[in-house]
């Protein structure tokens, strides 16, 4: 048998009430013969797009041993259920015992939060979406003087260029003919 981590996207209807999500995790498992390691509610979310008409939907993270001859069978059921949106499963090649019982010892209806790719924890500094970018004040005037090199008679933009790009600006042919 080997180590499986699986993604499962509730409906958030079903989600609301964790025993009837642990009863599904638990029935897909447990039709494989696999051994459920831990299950645990990862985030509850919009998302990007409707999923069978739903607009919103909470995230699982399980991790499992189970014979690799039986996950298209488990993926074919979770697909078939109504409770769940969506299923990836992956094989957790990289799972250590620690982070293992880090998971385990997380109150399992409580959301787990996400790590960023940096491998710190939202709200952290930075967090996922602000990084290490600096204040604002830090990074300066971010479009410089782009105007300086703008003539007032070419107007806002500038000269415009020709296609056949021989730096030329249009109506600069010199024999007033329009092209």
């Amino acid at each position: 048998m080997k180590r499986y981590e699986a993604m499962f996207l509730f409906d958030n209807t079903t989600a609301y009430e964790w025993p009837a999500v642990e009863q599904e995790v638990n029935r897909l498992v447990g039709r494989i013969g696999a051994q459920l390691l831990a299950c645990v509610k990862f985030d509850e979310r919009k998302l990007a797009f409707e999923i069978r008409g739903r607009k919103r939907g909470t995230y699982v993270l399980t991790y499992m041993e189970a014979p690799p001859e039986r996950i298209g069978e488990f993926e074919r059921d979770a697909h078939l259920s109504e409770a769940i949106l969506r299923v990836l499963v992956l094989r957790a090649e990289n799972l250590t015992p620690e982070r293992l019982a880090e998971i385990k010892a997380w109150p399992a209806d409580k959301p787990l939060q996400p790590l960023a790719a940096d491998g710190r924890r939202e709200g952290d500094r930075g967090g996922w979406r602000g990084g290490d970018r600096g204040e604002r004040s830090e990074r300066g005037d971010r479009y410089g003087d782009r105007d300086r090199d703008r003539d007032d008679r070419q107007g806002e933009r500038g000269a415009r260029r020709r296609a056949d790009g021989d730096g030329e600006a249009e109506g600069d042919a010199g024999d007033g003919a329009a092209r």
